[in-house]
């Protein structure tokens, strides 16, 4: 690509290889035009930071309004943010004077309050966690502040604070959660940058996968068919039978159940990352299923059904201990293993691969599944020791 065309059509590709404008620029900036969106330009300074703007005229007046950093948002973002502004335009309205109003009343808790937690309790099974961590943490922090007052430096100076008191997993939660908002304010016209892009997790080492071995499964089962919860036992059945996570089985209801071609299948509309997905059945997993119905009472809407009113069953902690106590020896067994222990079954089994695990999973990254590549690899390590053996023993024979 030529770079001193400052006119293109804008790509991903394009973009990412846009060198920083030099030192002894007599501009701070290069500014490039987009030919597939009139008054969308992409500027870039020394440092090499990209950052997309709208150019435009209102009343006769050239304006301009920052979109947002490249990263936070691609092309199909920008140009799609261009577009609305242009309507408002059409609409008689100054899109910079519309969000200087906006932003002229929107603190963090405002924005959080009334424009996050909305959209979390509609996208994320784990919305209830960002509550806990926006009163306890977010709110006694940046309550009055406003959106384009918080800093980078802020935010890293709060992770800090909290090494030594909480585990970096915790710690990390917090990030992604305000990383996450901050990047919707983008998007919702709130800000121009998120300033949490740059910042880095901390590295976690306190991740503790348990995982049940076939003579602990033996007993776990046994202990089920003799707890007096038979729900919640069919809750923690189902939970090892198919993958799935705690708040997907209790949030799953009756009309989700689909069959397509025969094969069965469980839509689940909202999961932890925010997408849909299907989770196939196995014959298993459907006869728990099939137990449920046979105790389902007044056409309830979930298949696990709570004690009052139309909600689904809480989480069965006190059902899980007596579990635990009846399997005997399973103390560090938590719900969640039991999703670890599905992956270890895939995998030991034999004919499954990473990319199978992450599927069955929902796992929206290929990297939360690396966590059991080392089950991979001790199962190919024993086919390979076949391969020692089989040509051991035909040496010998010669």
């Amino acid at each position: 690509m030529n770079m001193t065309n400052k006119r293109f059509k804008f790509s991903k590709t394009q973009l990412a290889e846009l060198p920083a404008t030099p030192p002894d620029s007599a501009s701070k900036e290069t500014e490039y035009s987009d030919t597939a969106c009139t008054g969308l330009r992409l500027l870039v300074n020394r440092k090499g930071i990209k950052r997309f703007l709208f150019r435009y005229s209102f009343q006769g007046t050239k304006r301009s309004l920052m979109i947002g950093e490249l990263g936070a948002f691609d092309v199909k973002d920008a140009r799609l943010r261009a577009y609305e502004l242009k309507r408002m335009i059409a609409d008689g309205l100054d899109p910079k004077a519309e969000r200087d109003a906006k932003r002229a009343v929107v603190n963090f808790y405002e924005f959080a309050e009334e424009h996050y937690l909305p959209y979390a309790k509609a996208n994320k099974l784990s919305y209830r966690n960002d509550i806990s961590i926006l009163k306890n943490y977010f709110y006694p922090l940046w309550r009055e502040s406003k959106l384009n007052a918080i800093r980078a430096q802020e935010i890293q100076r709060f992770m800090d604070s909290r090494v030594g008191i909480l585990k970096p997993a915790s710690i990390n939660r917090m990030l992604s959660l305000i990383h996450r908002m901050l990047k919707l304010a983008c998007e919702w016209g709130h800000l121009d940058t998120n300033p949490a892009i740059h910042l880095k997790k901390f590295k976690e080492n306190n991740q503790r996968n348990f995982f049940l071995s076939s003579e602990q499964i033996t007993r776990f089962l046994n202990a089920c068919d003799d707890e007096i919860n038979q729900s919640a036992a069919n809750f923690f059945k189902l939970a090892l039978l198919s993958g799935m996570r705690a708040g997907e089985i209790l949030n799953a209801k009756w009309e989700d159940l689909r069959f397509n071609d025969g094969e069965p299948s469980l839509f689940l509309p909202h999961t932890k990352a925010g997408l849909a997905r299907s989770v196939p059945l196995n014959s298993s997993a459907i006869e728990i299923i099939e137990l449920q119905r046979t105790m389902r009472k007044n056409n309830h809407t979930y298949v696990f059904a709570g004690r009052f009113g139309d909600k689904p069953m809480s989480h069965p902690k006190k059902a899980f201990m007596r579990v635990k106590e009846s399997a005997n020896g399973l103390d560090k067994l938590r719900i969640h293993d039991l999703r670890h222990s599905f992956a270890s079954i895939l995998i030991n089994s034999g004919s499954a691969t990473l990319y199978d695990v992450q599927h069955l999973l929902g796992h929206h990254s290929a990297q939360t599944t690396e966590r059991y590549a080392h089950l991979a690899s001790g199962r190919l390590r024993d086919v390979s020791s076949n391969v020692s053996a089989f040509i051991t023993n035909a040496t010998q024979m010669t």
